[in-house]
């Protein structure tokens, strides 16, 4: 059986990763039978630690230059230049955008943001997209129990 250490660790870990984010974090902290809450502050937490990297350092010229603002879609461009941090926060909020903490500070740096609202934004869209996950994750699992239950 595996400690709630090294469960923590994965569930961290999983997180940090850009591509699998909180969706994939939360389900495996449900997978393992974590609490919610750990495993949300966990998550939370795991899918940020890159974002302070990206949006502080000196390499973000890098960045800008390798990503430029061609390679996202108009409409994202648009609702950006529009609504500033607060499309970033809706954009990271909703995880079924796919853009999470990572590619939000990517977007942030190359639309040119104020990086200090743009990291109190991310991590506030980061926390209401855990919430939802988790919402969901339990509602569906709910769902299927009882439907189980029936039969």
């Amino acid at each position: 059986m595996i400690s709630m250490i090294g469960k923590s660790i994965a569930v961290f870990f999983t997180s940090a990763i850009p591509f699998m984010g909180n969706q994939i974090a939360v389900t495996l902290a449900k997978i393992l039978h974590m609490p919610k809450l750990l495993s949300g502050v966990l998550s939370a937490t795991g899918s940020y630690t890159p974002v302070p990297f990206l949006l502080y350092s000196k390499h973000g010229e890098q960045i800008e230059a390798a990503a430029g603002k061609k390679s996202f879609p108009e409409f994202i461009k648009k609702y950006m230049d529009r609504y500033g941090c607060l499309a970033l926060l809706v954009l990271i909020a909703l995880p079924f955008t796919g853009l999470g903490c990572f590619f939000g500070a990517v977007l942030a740096r190359i639309m040119h943001l104020d990086k200090n609202r743009s990291a109190v934004c991310i991590f506030i869209g980061n926390v209401i997209a855990v919430l939802i996950i988790t919402g969901c994750l339990s509602g569906i699992i709910a769902v299927i129990q009882n439907i189980s239950a029936c039969l």
